[in-house]
């Protein structure tokens, strides 16, 4: 049941609610027994821009 990658229909939606980053995706019409899997890629900020609030 693995089928090859591809990007989301639609994109997710991003906020920042009490210094937490949210995010969420909904789609309306999902095909009959699909999954979802979501790989996030996360960029290194230099250590000039990085503060420690974001190690909590």
């Amino acid at each position: 049941m693995t089928a090859e990658a591809s990007p989301l229909r639609t994109a997710p939606v991003r906020w920042d609610e009490n210094g937490t980053r949210l995010f969420f995706w909904t789609t309306s019409t999902p095909a009959l027994h699909a999954r979802y899997r979501v790989e996030w890629r996360f960029r290194a900020k230099s250590e000039r821009d990085a503060t420690h609030e974001e190690f909590r």
